[in-house]
């Protein structure tokens, strides 16, 4: 039996997050990844999430008021820019972990090549030393899209099912 992706990456966040991490859900979609990172931060930590559609971002708001976790997550109507991520966490914070889940369960559409390169590179430019970058694709798509040169200092691993191609790619102290 092989388990899902799914089961694979909340397996990962809930070994990984630890309470008063800062976080990024850089596609939050239908909210999965981001209703369980808040749950794992704590009342001290902080979860970034980035939804492009706005009605899951009010979806992901209003499911976050009903479990009381609505302090801990900042949910930020638009894709994830440079823009958006510095105006949440300024230019000195730097990040423990950020997901990139555009995966088949997530309802979330893939970026062209150039915009989840620059996602990804954002991301990674913004996390901590021995930080987490979590990015899950869907296999028919992961091939073509899934090209970018992170790879020096770092420890890289990936778990693939019949759907999808999960990176986890763990950035090394410096």
């Amino acid at each position: 039996m092989q388990i899902s992706n799914r089961h694979f990456i909340q397996s990962t966040l809930e070994e990984t997050v630890e309470p008063g991490n800062l976080v990024v859900d850089g596609a939050a979609g239908i909210g999965l990844n981001t209703r369980f990172l808040s749950s794992r931060v704590g009342s001290q930590g902080q979860v970034l999430t980035f939804s492009e559609e706005k009605e899951n971002a009010n979806q992901i708001a209003s499911s976050l008021f009903m479990a009381g976790l609505q302090d801990r997550v900042d949910v930020i109507n638009g894709v994830l820019t440079q823009d958006k991520l510095q105006a949440q966490i300024g230019k000195v914070s730097k990040l423990n972990l950020a997901i990139l889940d555009y995966g088949s369960d997530t309802g979330t559409s893939l970026p062209n090549r150039e915009t989840l390169n620059e996602q990804i590179t954002l991301l990674w430019d913004h996390l901590k030393d021995d930080g987490l970058l979590i990015v899950n694709l869907t296999r028919n798509q992961q091939a073509a899209n899934f090209d970018v040169s992170i790879t020096n200092d770092t420890d890289k691993a990936s778990y693939q099912t019949h759907s999808d191609l999960t990176y986890l790619i763990e950035r090394k102290d410096d």
